[in-house]
């Protein structure tokens, strides 16, 4: 459960497997939610509606514009989804930076992200390592915080660290990387092999700049562990060049 003031008043956001209070009525649309009413956001969490109104725009296809104000933020109805991170400006619906961010940008690991770092490195898909590290069952919960986490540069850091014994066990180091990505390009024929085995190979090794939305699915996957037949294609880079 979280708490934010608002105008001195305290406001609770409950958490997906937070227990509710008896007889708390929930609307599960939240864009048909009234002031006062308590609605299931598309993150899960149970927020208050504060405010409800319309904004008359100057310009556009659609001049006036309904929204729902809480805690964390203001949102028009007509957004495709309402999540409840809260906003440094709640009035407006742009909202500035996510409060999150901040957080996002501290650099010392806390005793949670450790376990989830610990549980990636085992072998975890990041929803699966996110729940045994944090106290949730809830999988859709657990799957948007988990993308946010390895989107974080102490996060990706701490995975690399975690990563260092097994490239070592396997003998794999930037020169390897090297030698093997220029072996593949140079023994196929195939633009198709020799790019899947340039960008695999370098994304491993972190030795291109990516995205944010690109970080969370490399290192999803990443973090599978190595199976033989990948163990065994590094080992032998001629016959990734054959393969599919």
């Amino acid at each position: 459960m979280r708490f934010y003031k608002v105008n001195g008043i305290e406001h609770k956001v409950y958490e997906p497997d937070d227990v509710l209070p008896k007889g708390l009525i929930v609307q599960s649309r939240w864009r048909e939610g009234q002031v006062g009413d308590w609605i299931k956001a598309d993150d899960d969490c149970i927020i208050q509606v504060l405010r409800r109104g319309k904004m008359h725009k100057p310009k556009g296809k659609h001049k006036v514009v309904e929204y729902l104000g809480t805690c964390t933020g203001t949102f028009p109805i007509s957004r495709s989804k309402m999540d409840t991170s809260r906003r440094i400006n709640i009035y407006s619906f742009g909202g500035s930076k996510l409060a999150e961010d901040i957080v996002i940008e501290r650099t010392a690991l806390n005793k949670h992200e450790k376990m989830f770092v610990l549980y990636m490195s085992m072998g975890m898909s990041p929803e699966s390592a996110y729940m045994k590290a944090y106290p949730t069952k809830n999988s859709k919960y657990a799957s948007v915080k988990s993308s946010q986490l390895i989107s974080t540069e102490r996060v990706m850091t701490a995975m690399k660290e975690e990563l260092k014994p097994v490239f070592e066990d396997l003998k794999i180091s930037n020169k390897y990387v090297l030698e093997t990505i220029k072996g593949v390009i140079d023994s196929t024929e195939k633009d198709e092999t020799r790019l899947k085995a340039l960008f695999k190979l370098a994304d491993i090794m972190d030795m291109e700049e990516k995205t944010k939305s690109n970080v969370t699915q490399i290192t999803g996957a990443l973090f599978q562990g190595f199976s033989d037949d990948e163990i065994q294609a590094a080992e032998r880079p001629k016959e990734v060049s054959t393969g599919s």
